[in-house]
């Protein structure tokens, strides 16, 4: 107490409270945190559901042929057949977003005998679209020299059986980031009647390879 009786004043500092924009700086960190891992989780639920990658198919909706030529060699009587396929191949995408496929290629065999391939130019197909790709691929009669004994018997059962492969390399892309790689593939039996040399059957299967 003072020398006139009043109590002493206090000497420590008064309170000063903390600025309202620093107690809010952690809430509106947490704020944002939530928002990040609520779209976060959003981006993965719609990438396993609305946006799941699905593999594109591929169908050979036919096969003709054109510019044949077939021929004997004498004395030797060998067979030799000059052929034009043309195929008509339909690729379907099934996702929601574009499909783009590099250079493919077709590969025709004469029972195992590689006799030939033809090239599939590369193109995109739209968000559940289809495409046509047209692929001519031509037989040198030179290649079946091995296959004559065959070749000649199957000519004159009436039907001349081939087999084609082919496969598109693509990459469906969703969201700017998310990325699918595939590649489509089809595998064609495919009976040519002799000596019309038009096609008489086909049967397909397809698959795609991750």
């Amino acid at each position: 107490m003072t020398e006139s009786g009043l109590p002493r004043s206090s000497s420590s500092s008064p309170i000063i409270p903390k600025p309202i924009h620093r107690r809010r700086l952690p809430l509106i960190l947490l704020l944002v945190f939530l928002l990040l891992l609520l779209l976060a989780a959003i981006i993965v639920i719609l990438a396993l559901t609305v946006f799941r990658p699905r593999d594109p198919r591929t169908q050979l909706v036919s096969a003709t042929i054109s510019g044949a030529s077939p021929h004997f060699s004498l004395p030797t009587l060998t067979l030799s057949i000059n052929l034009t396929f043309a195929f008509d191949i339909l690729v379907y995408n099934p996702n929601r977003a574009s499909f783009s496929h590099g250079h493919g290629s077709t590969r025709l065999l004469y029972r195992t005998a590689y006799i030939g391939d033809a090239d599939v130019l590369p193109g995109r197909i739209p968000s559940h679209g289809s495409t046509h790709l047209q692929v001519s691929l031509t037989v040198d009669g030179s290649r079946l020299a091995g296959e004559t004994r065959n070749l000649v018997s199957d000519a004159m059962a009436g039907e001349v059986d081939f087999d084609a492969e082919t496969r598109i390399p693509g990459r469906v892309k969703f969201l700017g980031f998310i990325k699918h790689h595939a590649v489509a593939i089809s595998k064609c039996h495919v009976a040519v009647g002799f000596p019309n040399l038009k096609v008489m059957r086909q049967d397909c299967t397809q698959k795609t390879k991750l």
